[in-house]
């Protein structure tokens, strides 16, 4: 039954989710590094670093405490306080910077963010010599860093206990244990170990009778045939392929972009054959190696297998475009940096990206090896391939070119008639003025008689008398009239007099625009590269230069006085807010300008010609809109520049301040000698070879799949592994399973399989007071860890044991929502809107490579299980499972099965029948308790439950069987349906549309799918 009593706590609970999961912790170095350093970098080092102007240096903590003649530039923890903040903000009109321009909202909210959190500074770990003048070098001792180094044949070594032990990964661990005095406690009973491992590898609960095979498999191999048949499922690669998923940064689409679609959403259509890739490719046990040359170069393999490959490119081409806000040099920049920082993390587990604007601070990586990787990346161009007939692909391109040209006539059409329009009513505003004295002066008339007498259109009579009545300090036009009608109201005369001259002033402030409009179109025919402009594109690849990101941006146009511009502006384009700069962007959706009208408006003002020859086109236009959709497939690729090149560094890593130029090359600590360059096309080929050969690459690999079966990594750091990450806490059992691991051929499935045989993965989760004091954290796994179900397992298991699961495979994605049955690898992945059950359950955002899940508690994600339309739907359907059986105890019994792959005790059972009992009867009086302009339940309906379940349990009342019964549920709010959510301001939330009967077996069935033994791993 709903709570009503929760809804205001799940709006805010639900918002602090949200920022939780975007929104990094202020006072991380990494914070620092990779959100502060390059805003003071490229705004405020060139003034306040070595030339220390105003005797103000912002380039180390010291410096910024020491501040300069006002005092300290901050003052942790307040930025109240903080001069930095308040200069960046420009509160102050004596103290604005940085000089000339203004920080973006984002920019300062990332200073302010990082002074509240108390200005931390991260100190530097670095002892190389930097970049510069000399050449960077690395120590001897830095290069011999562990996880730098080859890999290392380890001695298995021996154990006291030598009966525990069953294979090698067991002597590590145990042989750690005995060093620090702990003892593992006892193995996992068989329905735990089952339910353990079948979660792990294929992310769904084991069904009733898998757990009685097993439980009756007294063989010596019973566990190793249960970790065969879950390795060898297709659901294996849908459940491990999302955790590489993760580490992609996957999404499916990009939430900043320059989609032509003032929306600024621009969805990736394709996306989905890369997810489909990497489930296949963990399903087919592909080698490593592959895997990663695949994802890295896939386009450049060998033409027979090529094709094959081509959707792995999408590691790099779904990457966030970055071309909303900055300039072409600038969004090229951070395009390089996303792909150097997911293939640095993802593959090498190291922080490659901290090196954009400096000298790595812990790690020996120079400025200069970023952007050695960055230049392989600035030859990567996007490319979509065609997975479709030529024939088809050009037909379609033919009527897309007919689409645009069909859409620029509508605007042109358009743009004509609203022009024509307002400079035919403009000649009219002297007639609507003195309407407006009628209504407003001394006479007081009528609206709708002004407007009958003086011939007036209705709605612009309106505008005219509100925009006259408006006050504004932006021009004076309009002052002679107001104070006319503060005063006295004025005589008919002296309103005829001011109505006449203000359309003089109309009238020549038109003609201004127009003179100044031909001009400028002089200066853009002058600054185009050929005789037309390029046409309008959306894809990152086509932007080379400034003029394709934004035409016309480098132009000195000519422009009007402010105040004749306000005021042409507030005439013929729209409403100026009190605070709005003119020439900035309009609103997406602003008041229109007194003598603008728009859409029907405008068309509805037009001869029936013009109407007539609007309409076909945009039927026209219609049509192929229809015919477009949806697009031939493709996929979502790169590909090698034509002619590769090398880029400069970036000094301060200002894209805009460039240094010398920088040869493409591998990362330097990994190289013997002098980096290995990297010159075969863009170098990528070259470097996935590089990778793949790497000791660090091998140690990542195996740690994260350690990680993902046990909660922890032995470097629990996964894309980390540098001088700032965490040391392993067994050095010997990561270069185990490292060396063993390329010597098994690169196989993950051969990995997880020694791992999972292992007597340390299968001991249970109980407690032991002594080993707890001295290993709380259970860092050297002396037992199991209890882990909470993520979002995909949560989801996936509810539709599963209510027999709902669709197990479709691959293929588009679709919304999450109670409607869709697939399992949750398939929903949609979105970067512009994360969905809000994904949020909720810890789901990474996917705008950057994620090396973990932190698992979060809070009051929401027990709301979702208490009121959601989603488990409420599903815990119908589970009672109906029951409903066979032949009475309440039986049923029970069932359920029980189902859920948990146990039979309940006596007392769960009586627990069970006295919740049948009660339920309906607490209802019942609810409702017969409401206020009586309350609607009621169906009070009639809980009565009859109640004394159904009173009566003798063989003929108690079942839950309703068939598709009779069936929910029927609607899209309404997604996964998040029968829950409020933060609407828009000064709106309500959306109604959810969802359509089901709840009854006391499926409110039962919902308390089982909710308890703490169904969502958590034992």
């Amino acid at each position: 039954m709903k709570q009503i009593a929760t809804r205001s706590a799940v709006l805010s609970l639900l918002a602090t989710c949200w920022l939780r999961a975007q929104t990094p912790n202020a006072n991380d170095p990494d914070f620092f590094e990779t959100k502060v350093r390059p805003v003071l970098a490229n705004n405020c080092f060139a003034c306040h670093a070595e030339s220390g102007l105003g005797g103000l240096r912002l380039d180390s903590e010291e410096a910024m405490k020491k501040g300069g003649m006002r005092g300290p530039a901050v003052v942790p923890g307040d930025s109240a306080k903080s001069l930095l903040i308040t200069a960046v903000k420009q509160t102050d009109p004596g103290l604005k910077m940085p000089l000339g321009g203004k920080l973006s909202d984002p920019e300062i909210a990332v200073l302010e963010a990082w002074v509240k959190a108390g200005a931390v500074w991260p100190k530097s770990t670095a002892k190389s010599v930097p970049s510069g003048p000399g050449k960077y070098t690395i120590s001897p001792e830095r290069r011999a860093f562990w996880s730098f180094k080859p890999l290392q044949d380890v001695t298995v070594p021996s154990v006291k206990d030598t009966k525990w032990a069953r294979n090698d990964i067991d002597r590590f661990v145990l042989a750690r244990l005995e060093k620090e005095g702990l003892t593992p406690v006892g193995p996992a009973n068989k329905r735990d170990l089952i339910r353990r491992a079948t979660l792990d590898l294929i992310g769904l609960p084991p069904t009733p009778e898998e757990i009685a095979a097993f439980e009756k498999d007294t063989s010596p191999d019973a566990f190793a045939k249960v970790v065969d048949r879950l390795l060898a499922s297709p659901h294996y690669g849908e459940r491990w392929g999302r955790m590489w998923l993760d580490v992609a940064r996957y999404g499916e689409d990009d939430y900043r972009s320059l989609n032509p679609d003032p929306k600024g959403y621009r969805p990736y259509p394709n996306a989905w054959a890369y997810r489909d890739w990497v489930i296949q490719a963990f399903n087919d046990d592909m080698p490593y190696d592959q895997f990663i040359k695949e994802q890295l170069a896939g386009d450049l393999m060998d033409a027979k297998t090529r094709y094959k490959a081509l959707p792995a490119t999408g590691f790099l081409g779904l990457g966030p475009w970055y071309y909303d806000n900055g300039s072409n040099e600038v969004t090229r920049a951070d395009e390089r940096h996303d792909r150097v920082d997911v293939v640095s993390r993802g593959f090498l587990g190291l922080t490659v990206a901290c090196a954009r604007c400096h000298d790595h601070k812990y790690d020996p990586i120079p400025q200069s090896d970023y952007y050695a990787l960055g230049g392989v990346f600035f030859n990567t161009a996007y490319e979509e391939y065609p997975r479709a007939p030529q024939k088809v692909i050009a037909e379609y391109l033919k009527s897309q070119d007919e689409l645009d040209q069909k859409k620029e006539i509508e605007k042109e059409m358009t743009k004509d008639a609203s022009n024509e329009l307002s400079r035919s009513l403009a000649l009219q505003t002297a007639n609507y003025l003195e309407g407006v004295w009628e209504v407003t002066g001394k006479e007081k008339k009528e609206i709708p008689d002004v407007v009958e007498a003086r011939k007036l259109d209705y709605e612009l009579f309106e505008r005219w008398i509100k925009y006259m009545a408006k006050p504004t300090d932006k021009y004076k036009y309009k002052d002679a009239w107001q104070a006319m009608i503060k005063k006295d109201g004025g005589t008919k005369g002296e309103a005829k007099k001011l109505a006449e001259q203000f359309q003089e002033d109309v009238e020549q402030v038109m003609l201004q625009k127009n003179d100044l409009d031909a001009q400028n179109k002089v200066l853009t025919d002058k600054d185009l590269d050929g005789t037309k402009p390029k046409k309008r594109t959306d894809k990152p690849s086509n932007f080379v230069s400034n003029k394709d990101f934004n035409p016309g941006a480098l132009i000195r146009y000519k422009v009007l006085p402010d105040d004749v511009t306000n005021f042409w502006v507030e005439i013929f384009e729209r409403e100026l807010r009190d605070s709005e700069d003119p020439q900035a962007s309009m609103d997406r959706k602003p008041k229109p300008g007194v003598l603008l009208f728009r859409g029907w408006g405008l068309e509805s003002r037009l001869g029936p010609e013009t109407q007539s020859r609007l309409k076909s086109i945009q039927d026209d236009i219609a049509a192929l809109e229809k015919k477009l959709k949806p697009s031939y497939p493709f996929i979502h690729g790169v590909k090698d520049a034509e002619k590769p090149v090398n880029i400069e560094l970036a000094i301060r890593g200002n894209p805009e301040t460039l240094g010398p130029e920088v040869p493409r090359h591998f990362l330097s600590v990994l190289s013997d000698g002098d980096p290995v360059p990297l010159t075969e096309g863009s170098g990528r080929m070259q470097l996935a070879n590089l990778i793949v050969n790497q000791p660090i690459a091998m140690r990542v690999i195996v740690n994260r799949i350690w990680k993902g079966h046990f909660g922890t990594g032995i470097v629990d750091t996964p894309s980390n592994f540098g001088f700032g990450g965490e040391r392993p806490t067994d050095p010997e059992l990561i270069e185990y399973l490292a060396r063993s691991f390329v010597k098994d051929g690169m196989s993950i499935k051969r990995l997880q399989r020694e791992i999972m045989l292992s007597a340390t993965y299968q001991l249970s989760t109980e407690n032991n007071k002594a080993d707890f004091e001295k290993d709380s954290g259970n860092r050297l796994y002396w037992r199991a860890n209890r882990k909470r179900m993520d979002a995909e397992q949560i989801r996936d298991s509810i539709l599963d044991v209510a027999g709902n699961l669709d197990t479709m495979t691959g293929g588009p994605s679709h919304e999450l929502s109670p409607e869709f049955k697939g399992r949750t690898v398939y929903g949609k992945v979105s970067r512009y809107k994360l969905d809000a059950y994904l949020q909720l359950f810890d789901f990474p955002p996917p705008n950057i490579s994620a090396e973990k899940r932190f698992t979060t508690t809070v009051p929401l994600q027990r709301l979702f299980l208490m009121n959601s339309d989603f488990v409420q739907l599903e815990a119908e359907a589970l009672a109906k499972r029951a409903a066979a059986e032949p009475d309440n105890r039986a049923r029970i019994r069932k359920l029980y099965s189902l859920t948990y792959g146990r039979l309940p005790s006596e007392e769960e059972i009586q627990i069970g029948l006295g919740y049948l009992h009660s339920e309906p009867l607490k209802e019942y009086e609810e409702d017969k308790n409401k206020p009586k302009d309350e609607p009621k339940d169906k009070s009639d309906k809980a009565a009859t439950e109640a004394a159904a379940v009173d009566a003798a349990p063989a003929d108690a009342e079942a839950p309703p069987e068939g598709d009779a019964a069936a929910p029927e549920a609607a899209l309404g709010m997604g996964m998040m349906a029968g829950m409020e959510a933060p609407g828009v301001k000064g709106k309500k939330p959306p109604k959810a549309d969802v359509k089901y009967e709840p009854t006391v077996w499926g409110r039962y069935a919902k308390v089982l799918l909710s308890s703490t033994e169904f969502i958590f791993i034992n």
